[in-house]
């Protein structure tokens, strides 16, 4: 069984070579071919169609992970005070993944401080039956009141690419979160090709991830089209890494 969920951050990219020749309906059913998971941008927007969730699952192999953003409208709600409804709604609707659901990511925005933990302690509540992974965009979250309470509900603390986010890694819940996002202002993305050599960075990432294996963690890194340019050659270079580490 996997313990190394590797994926991008989307997958309906018609720019990348690795759908040449096929029509969108077929991409996912391409990319599941490359790689065993993918982070679901879409849901953040907006609730997903059970139809769509159902079409997903049938065009993707048994080990295949989704891991979903949990909609804006409840993590960008005014201070966190959400409709609870809301979220049973996207929870119901995203059922039929079954054992193909991973983690949901919940990212909060930039504006919102640590003052409201509370309320995060109450979503954190209603999705206590879920493995969870919480991105704050505000350095006030980062204290040890904040670990405590995600660590109070088994709840990962996603490791982003941030100046002011701590250097290492803060384990708060039973599995790790990574995400590679890059740089929007020197990375267009949409060019098809690598336009910024990370190789060496995800040799480093490929270490880390090593070593929580060795920790018994399971891990889930999802790489943005902003990080090189070119998604899919940063996840082959982080898995011929680990295939290395696993043979020496």
């Amino acid at each position: 069984m996997d313990t190394v969920f590797l994926g991008t951050m989307g997958w309906s990219y018609n720019f990348w070579r690795l759908y040449d020749g096929l029509e969108p309906s077929s991409y996912l059913n391409r990319y599941a071919e490359h790689f065993n998971s993918v982070e679901v941008n879409s849901s953040f927007y907006r609730i997903p169609s059970k139809s769509s969730v159902q079409n997903w699952e049938k065009q993707v192999p048994e080990g295949f992970v989704f891991s979903l953003k949990i909609p804006q409208s409840i993590s960008h709600s005014h201070a966190l005070d959400y409709d609870s409804e809301k979220l049973d709604a996207f929870l119901d609707h995203i059922k039929p993944l079954k054992e193909k659901l991973g983690p949901l990511l919940l990212q909060l925005p930039p504006n919102l401080p640590s003052e409201y933990s509370g309320q995060l302690s109450i979503i954190l509540d209603q999705l206590n039956e879920y493995n969870v992974a919480v991105e704050f965009r505000h350095k006030d979250w980062f204290k040890e009141e904040t670990y405590t309470l995600l660590r109070d509900h088994n709840t990962a603390l996603v490791y982003v690419e941030h100046p002011w986010q701590p250097t290492a890694m803060v384990e708060t819940g039973k599995f790790t979160y990574l995400r590679l996002e890059g740089d929007r202002k020197k990375v267009n993305g949409e060019k098809g090709e690598t336009e910024q050599d990370r190789h060496a960075v995800n040799l480093h990432w490929a270490d880390w991830i090593s070593s929580e294996q060795s920790k018994g963690r399971s891990t889930y890194l999802y790489v943005s089209k902003y990080y090189s340019g070119y998604p899919p050659t940063d996840i082959e270079q982080i898995r011929a890494r680990l295939e290395a580490i696993k043979e020496a």
